[in-house]
């Protein structure tokens, strides 16, 4: 069972989703002077129907399913006499959804109806955004729009989650804490869509005609493109309705219609300050978004005066990059081989490093010359060179000796790490100690004796392979 919808914020949300959807649809035909009218009268509609929703308190009532009836009548019937005869079935389509909503709020209790009246309000938005008429001024309606729909998802989210905890008493549901809440929510989502909007490469309609044919007959196209416009009228009158006006139906002159060339569609880019001009100046624009377009233009021309000349000045350093960047190509190439290079040696000697390399060839050459051919200095001094060899021998597995620590101390550290070998490990220690701190040398046999225990300790850990 889906769940109550009781917060008035999410209300809201609705409610200007809504507003905002029929806005852009109005906004269609703002030539003929109706479109604040329309707005109004929606406006009532939708803030009746939903307060009735927003009375019930979650749990759908008698009252409710009367006014959805009542609403749903006369909807239909301003449909069928009105609607249609004005916009022809298509259009009628639209504005019959917006009726079929509207008698749906006055049973909006619950998260699920709240979510089909959003569904819906983005089936017009997106009838609106597509339609041939549509360009950038429409970006007025559809951005609040966006920020409606958020806030109202958002909403309904906090609120059903706040009094989910109120329920298994962790807390309190506190009003303010949920209005901070709902706003920061609501910015954060918007503010990271915008950025992955402004990172993400965008197709725009140019990008999506057909253009197979094009090169091989260009006054063709270009003759199709005027006799479509001349025939506009014809086709206008045929059609019967507010929907495919000539004239002002191209979005008055110099105006930013479907035309190829007017001005920008809808998600083609920033329009420049004549068309800016252009679009303020289009008969049945509202005073408010005319001053804000023209407000927009004023800023958009002093950005660009200031702007000028830092644009000269990045331009002129530009060329010079690339002139210099031409004129030492060759040079440029030789010092990123270069530089390749030494990053490579610098990785192969640091991988030499971490394997240990010269450790174990030193270990192998100790083996050859110590443990195979016998190659040593003669007392103390052939004892030291077997108990080094042993070390460089045993650091290969990872017993490396620390520097304050004596033989003893490294004794006891190679035992605990290799307990089989400690016979030998004694034993070897034993014979450096006496040539370190005896009176008298280490005779030959001693030297001998290293050399066999050197060996079976070699035998019995053997040598790292790299």
């Amino acid at each position: 069972m889906s769940a109550a919808l009781t917060y008035l914020p999410a209300y809201l949300g609705l409610y200007f989703s809504l507003l905002l959807a029929l806005a852009c649809n109005a906004f269609l035909d703002i030539w003929y002077g109706s479109f604040g009218v329309e707005v109004v009268i929606w406006a009532a509609i939708f803030a009746y129907t939903l307060s009735v929703g927003w009375r019930q308190r979650g749990q759908v009532s008698d009252f409710g399913r009367d006014r959805q009836k009542a609403v749903l009548v006369v909807g239909i019937l301003v449909t069928v006499l009105v609607f249609v005869q004005i916009w022809g079935i298509m259009r009628a389509g639209v504005y019959l959804l917006a009726v079929l909503q509207a008698a749906n709020n006055c049973v909006t209790t619950s998260r699920r109806t709240l979510h089909l009246g959003l569904l819906v309000s983005v089936v017009m938005v997106m009838f609106a955004a597509t339609h041939p008429r549509a360009d950038w001024t429409m970006l007025f309606y559809l951005l609040p729009y966006l920020v409606a729909v958020v806030f109202a998802l958002v909403a309904e989210q906090i609120s059903r989650r706040a009094r989910d905890m109120s329920r298994a008493g962790l807390g309190q549901s506190v009003l303010g804490g949920q209005g901070i809440a709902i706003l920061a929510a609501t910015g954060a989502i918007l503010l990271t869509a915008g950025v992955l909007y402004a990172l993400t490469p965008q197709v725009t309609r140019p990008y999506l005609e057909w253009r197979f044919g094009y090169a091989a007959k260009p006054d063709a196209a270009t003759q199709g493109g005027a006799a479509t416009g001349a025939q506009a009228p014809e086709e206008a009158g045929q059609g019967g309705g507010r929907g495919s006006p000539s004239g002002p139906g191209q979005m008055g002159a110099g105006g930013t219609g479907s035309g190829k060339g007017g001005g920008m569609e809808l998600g083609s880019g920033l329009p420049s300050v004549g068309e800016m001009r252009a679009a303020a100046k289009r008969k049945g624009m509202p005073r408010w978004q005319a001053d804000a377009i023209n407000a927009l233009a004023d800023l958009a021309q002093g950005t660009q005066m200031v702007l000028a000349p830092v644009r000269q000045t990045l331009e002129e350093a530009l060329q010079e990059m690339k002139q210099w960047l031409q004129k030492h190509l060759r040079d440029l190439l030789s010092s990123l081989l270069a530089l390749i290079g030494i990053a490579l040696l610098a990785a192969l000697w640091r991988l030499l490093k971490e394997a240990r390399v010269d450790i174990w060839l030193r270990a192998q050459f100790d083996f050859l010359r110590l443990g195979l051919f016998a190659f040593h200095a003669p007392g103390n001094q052939g004892a030291s060179q077997y108990f080094r060899a042993l070390e460089r021998l045993l650091l290969l597995h990872d017993a490396e000796r620390a520097a304050n620590a004596n033989s003893r101390e490294y004794l006891a550290q190679m035992v605990r790490r290799h307990g089989h070998l400690r016979r030998e490990l004694t034993e070897l220690t034993l014979i450096y100690e006496s040539s370190r701190y005896a009176k008298a040398p280490v005779d030959a046999a001693a030297v001998r004796r290293m050399r066999k225990l050197y060996r079976e300790v070699h035998d019995k850990v053997g040598l790292l392979t790299v």
